[in-house]
């Protein structure tokens, strides 16, 4: 069962910079790949709202506990370890910062961003 779920995790699209990019394709992409953007707001330019610095928390917040869980199942495994704590520990609070992520996005764009999922197809 381990080694399926680490197979789930090892997927490209839990890779750093694929995940955020996956988040950043919703939200207002905070990082920037030019040097000449990043941080922009740093020097003078808009501020992000605090519904963005949320979500931008939030989304980091899954992709550690993600990033750890990997990492929790590469030593489970290797090692034959049975004290599971730190796994759950994980998957809980990557699971919480998910569900938090999402209950800050628009009803309706939620249901649409669900609506793709099912059908694959968007408007």
């Amino acid at each position: 069962a381990w080694s399926k779920a680490l197979t789930i995790l090892q997927q490209p699209t839990y890779d750093k910079v694929q995940f955020k990019k996956i988040f950043n394709k919703y939200g207002d992409n905070i990082y920037y790949s030019d040097p000449d953007r990043a941080n922009l707001y740093l020097g003078g330019g808009a501020t992000p709202k605090t519904e963005q610095s949320l979500a931008y928390l939030l989304r980091n917040d899954v992709l550690t506990n993600i990033e750890n869980l990997r990492a929790e199942l590469e030593y489970l495994i290797r090692t034959g370890e049975t004290e599971t704590d730190d796994l759950y520990s994980y998957a809980d609070v990557a699971t919480a910062a998910m569900k938090k992520y999402l209950a800050i996005v628009p009803p309706n764009e939620l249901l649409q961003a669900q609506k793709i999922l099912v059908t694959g197809e968007r408007n």
